[in-house]
């Protein structure tokens, strides 16, 4: 009896604890449940709101952004904690969410920049987004926060473009890190592995390992969050930035700020292509592999920098490798001159503005390896001849003066297609030299004359022997015909013609006729210029000077029909008679029999008289001695 009271005092207790679980339970389903509903009852309202230090705040809740986020199954009060619904405010000792309670899985927070910063500020406080949610708009939802101008500049860089994301670089979500500038290169390197690979050969790679905390590294040059990738922003913001601080590089010489700060004024510099300069940093020195120039593989170096130059002037480039300039430097010849040499580093200039390439100043630069013999020139006679007789020419004394058509180096040689004058393609080969001399605003007349005559026939035949304009004028020192005592006095003059003329093997191998100096000296025109006189005719009063042509061609001064015209000029009125007479006479009584006899009979005449007068003076002196010695006997 006893038991079965026991028995059903237990059950009934069971049965009324479960009744009670029952009712609490029931109750907190419904409170729960309406507790939502509840506070969006009032919190729907967007005109809700309360004072917080002298502020409105608003407390609306937009019930489908919330009913829509990740926390659609949390309730209210599952954050909102301390809150009593039936006192406003409802709560006097607000307490803050723990986000913790729920999300036990915060991996890396505590080390994150982002430790102290509210949950809420990236994934929102009642439209919760999930993290997927987040990362699909990761940029917006960051820049929510970071509002610095230079951060904010993300949004229209490469890196936006391409989908890069903050946490592509800051590992973002929980993990969000700031990069050092010891880690820059590797974080980088996760996309630009090969950038990576090349900058770990190059010079700032090398400075950064020995200790130096100004070498640079991507962000200095390529900005972070900017991410500069036009090549002009690249060099203004990266290259100069550094390199024109006078402080990290001080001084004048090679490699200083000053030196540096020669490109901006540089024609590389001013000139644009585009929105860019027309050739930058990048352009000469490279990207991420760049070396110091004493290094071979250095785009600057002396053995590369044709090919570094040629990317933009590839086509002379070409002209320079087949020069005598160029075959010198790819012998790898010290004296060689390369593309800097005359132009210069960082302050490269215009060959048609700068005052340094002037035609005056062109001379300089030339002479500054070609000066006192150090390349000497040979002329056709064998004379050493310096480069720098020039100065002594009248081309440079024209240039001294203003005419701007007087040559200089260039002209004559080319700017970067010297090559020597058995270069058939030279502008000085035997060749070209008369069409060089007689180019535009030159000696145009002189050349018309010139290929005409029989001199340029010879040389179109590759003839050796056969003279062309520097055989007579010179090469360097060339004089004007008053000044130049080998053109402008007969002896001089007759002797120029005469290293040819006068050889008996140059004769020989061209059939030419032999003895004409001789014979014009032993004529009367040859006994008046060794006597002296200045108005006798010589070799260029007959023959002319650059349109010299053989008797037999119609148009030449000494054919037949043209000689009363050539002789003419001396021997004004003179009978026909004196025009047919030979010059260059090898047998005087054959070939000129009129002036055999002439000759002979004033030496007849001469010797004679001469002879009588000794004769007469030494029988004089006898017989007046004869007379002197009776007187005085």
């Amino acid at each position: 009896m006893i038991s079965i009271k026991k028995n059903i005092i237990i059950i009934s207790s069971l049965v009324f604890l479960i009744g009670l679980i029952l009712i609490f339970a029931d109750r907190n389903t419904f409170s729960t449940s309406k507790d939502t509903d509840a506070c969006l009852s009032c919190h729907e309202d967007k005109d809700l709101t309360m004072d917080k230090g002298g502020k409105k705040i608003s407390l609306f809740v937009n019930p489908e952004h919330y009913k829509g986020s990740v926390h659609a199954g949390a309730e209210c009060v599952d954050c909102h904690l301390n809150y009593n619904p039936d006192e406003i405010p409802h709560s006097k000792n607000k307490e803050l969410a723990d986000c913790n309670t729920c999300h036990d899985n915060l991996k890396g927070i505590e080390k994150s920049v982002h430790k102290k910063v509210n949950c809420y500020d990236c994934h929102s406080k009642h439209d919760i987004k999930s993290a997927k949610i987040i990362r699909e708009d990761q940029t917006k939802n960051c820049l929510n926060c970071h509002k610095n101008l230079n951060i904010r500049k993300f949004s229209s860089s490469i890196h936006a473009k391409k989908d890069v994301g903050c946490e592509d670089c800051h590992k973002g979500g929980h993990q969000t890190e700031k990069i050092s500038k010891d880690e820059v290169n590797n974080v980088c390197g996760k996309c630009h592995n090969n950038n990576k690979m090349a900058f770990k050969n190059s010079i700032h790679h090398t400075v950064m390992k020995g200790g130096n905390k100004n070498s640079p590294v991507c962000t200095d040059c390529h900005g972070s969050h900017e991410i500069l990738s036009s090549k002009i922003s690249i060099e203004s913001e990266g290259c100069l930035n550094c390199h024109l601080n006078e402080k990290l590089f001080p001084g004048e010489e090679k490699g200083s700020a000053k030196f540096v700060a020669q490109y901006k004024t540089s024609i590389h510099g001013l000139l644009k292509k585009g929105d860019n300069e027309a050739a930058g940093c990048v352009d000469c020195h490279g990207d991420h592999m760049i070396q110091s120039p004493d290094n071979p593989a250095s785009s600057t170096a002396k053995a590369r920098l044709l090919e570094t130059c040629g990317k933009c002037h590839g086509e002379i480039v070409e002209k320079f490798k087949k020069s005598k300039h160029g075959t010198e430097y790819l012998k790898n010849s010290d004296k060689a001159p390369s593309c800097v040499t005359c132009h210069g580093e960082h302050d490269i200039k215009s060959t048609l503005l700068s005052d340094e390439f002037s035609k005056v100043n062109i001379v300089e630069k030339c002479l500054k390896c070609h000066e006192d013999g150090t390349i000497p020139h040979k002329s056709y006679q064998g004379e050493e001849e310096l480069i720098s007789g020039y100065r002594n020419s009248v081309h440079y004394e024209a240039l001294k003066k203003g005419n701007l058509n007087a040559p200089t180096c260039s002209e004559c040689h080319g700017a970067h297609e010297m090559e020597n004058a058995d270069n058939p393609e030279s502008k000085i080969s035997k060749k070209n030299v008369a069409l060089t001399c007689g180019q535009s605003s030159c000696h145009q007349d002189q050349k018309k004359d010139y290929l005409e005559s029989v001199h340029q026939k010879g040389v179109s035949e590759n003839n050796k022997d056969a003279p062309t304009c520097n055989d007579c004028h010179g090469n360097h020192s060339i004089l004007t015909k008053k000044s130049d005592d080998k053109l402008a006095k007969s002896k001089s003059l007759i002797k120029l013609c005469s290293n040819c003329h006068s050889s008996v093997e140059l004769v020989e191998r061209n059939d030419l006729p032999t003895k004409v100096g001789e014979t014009y000296n032993e004529s009367f025109h040859g006994l008046a210029t060794r006597g002296g006189s200045a108005e006798v005719a010589n070799c260029e009063s007959c023959h002319g000077n650059h349109s010299i042509k053989p008797s037999s061609d119609t148009s030449s001064t000494i054919n037949k029909k043209n000689l009363p015209k050539t002789c003419g000029k001396c021997h004004e009125g003179a009978a026909e008679v004196l025009f047919t007479s030979k010059i260059h006479v090898n047998d005087v009584q054959q070939d000129s029999p009129w002036v055999f006899f002439v000759t002979k009979f004033y030496l007849i005449m001469i010797f004679g008289l001469i002879g009588f007068m000794v004769l007469h003076n030494v029988l004089d002196w006898k017989k007046k001695k004869k007379l002197s010695k009776a007187n005085e006997d």
